[in-house]
């Protein structure tokens, strides 16, 4: 592409309303802008533009650095650089790891309390059940995904009422559903794996799968990125919790085949039909009584995505509301998630064997399973379940 229509393609959009991420970044947010816009102008090579990336003390190797997507923040830095596919793996699991000890730290100090006293003490306190999640958005100056659907997410529940809840409006329903994730993507759900020796690839995420395509340089990288952006991204409202499609995709690259990109799909709306199925994906919520309700989901799926071939990923998800001062809360309650059922062979649909209850149970306001099942199976009606419970009231589903 012509660098002058780069340049007036990248004025237009310099030029449009920004969304912010936090009002006292907006200054700075002009000069990042101005930043970007001289590299982009100058530096098309990938080694050149990402040598200025910064390095997290948090997760070893991974940095964070500026790159126009066609959607605007006001954070210096708007995407992650890791420096191999399976160092996106771990550093969930880092930064898990490092939520589990920051939460169960306060579990401590409030553990002869009631769910309500240390639910009201930590809102006190200002506890932040996220707050490692937090802590490397700070210190990378990195405008996240799950910064943005919290913000986004907070408005939703000061509306919501005694009635049932419209889950598909719901910003915590968005496609990309672990907040540890969310942390780690850009706002269009993006991040870049590589070096400067064995070159760079760009990983956008979807809910089906993903488009991944070698950075050869950043002008057309970033047009590329805009023209994915322009079809749905979280920062156009009403939010389209499902994404874009497969086919939106593909048309939207058509006219970018030099750019050698590869789409997979990882998780398909129907993979396999009639008595068992190896895709699948559910929420919705449930009340125990007036003051009490959660919000679930659960999804079974092929873990190709990112590294792990040969098994099966089964995720739950139980989140704790309360009613208080006349609006519903998010509460930090005792809450469990996780399934329990048979499973079967993807083909034959005959069995394979049992799992048992496999979950947690601790005192957050958002709890997740993220377990791994030998083996690419699939699972019948009725006899493959996930589980949710809040104060010991408890509700089921079936997964299929």
């Amino acid at each position: 592409m012509k660098k002058n229509y780069l340049l007036m393609v990248m004025g237009l959009i310099a030029g449009s309303l920004f969304y912010s991420c936090s009002s006292e970044l907006e200054s700075e947010n002009v000069k990042s802008q101005d930043v970007s816009l001289a590299k982009r102008g100058s530096k098309d090579s990938p080694c050149d533009y990402f040598n200025s990336a910064v390095e997290s003390s948090m997760l070893s190797g991974v940095k964070a650095v500026y790159l126009d997507n066609g959607i605007a923040g006001t954070c210096k830095n708007n995407i992650l650089i890791f420096p191999t596919l399976k160092s996106y793996e771990e550093a969930i699991l880092i930064l898990d790891k490092k939520i589990e000890e920051n939460n169960n730290g306060f579990d401590q100090q409030t553990g002869n309390m009631t769910d309500v006293k240390a639910d009201d003490y930590a809102e006190l306190i200002s506890f932040d059940e996220n707050k490692p999640l937090i802590d490397f958005e700070r210190e990378l100056n990195l405008c996240s995904l799950r910064e943005y659907l919290s913000g986004l997410d907070d408005n939703w529940l000061s509306q919501q009422k005694d009635n049932t809840w419209d889950l598909n409006t719901s910003p915590d329903e968005y496609y990309i559903d672990d907040d540890t994730e969310r942390t780690l993507l850009s706002f269009g759900s993006e991040f870049i794996v590589g070096d400067c020796k064995n070159g760079y690839t760009l990983y956008k995420r979807y809910d089906w799968g993903y488009v991944s395509f070698p950075i050869t340089d950043i002008g057309t990288t970033s047009e590329v990125l805009t023209i994915l952006n322009d079809i749905t991204n979280p920062t156009q409202q009403p939010i389209n919790i499902d994404g874009a499609t497969q086919d939106q995709v593909v048309a939207g690259l058509k006219p970018y085949r030099e750019v050698k990109y590869t789409i997979t799909a990882t998780n398909p709306t129907n993979s396999q039909t009639g008595q068992c199925r190896g895709q699948v994906k559910n929420k919705g919520q449930h009340v125990f009584n007036a003051q009490r309700r959660i919000v679930w989901k659960h999804k079974l799926k092929d873990a190709r995505f990112p590294n792990t071939p040969g098994t099966t990923l089964m995720k739950t998800y139980t989140r704790s509301y309360r009613k208080k001062d006349g609006g519903w809360k998010k509460f930090r309650a005792t809450i469990f998630t996780g399934y329990y059922g048979k499973t079967a062979k993807p083909i034959q649909c005959t069995d394979v064997g049992d799992e048992p209850l496999t979950g947690k149970e601790k005192r957050r306001k958002k709890l997740k399973e993220r377990s791994y099942i030998i083996g690419n199976v699939s699972v019948k009606k009725n006899v493959f379940f996930s589980v949710h419970k809040q104060e010991g009231n408890s509700y089921q589903n079936e997964v299929y």
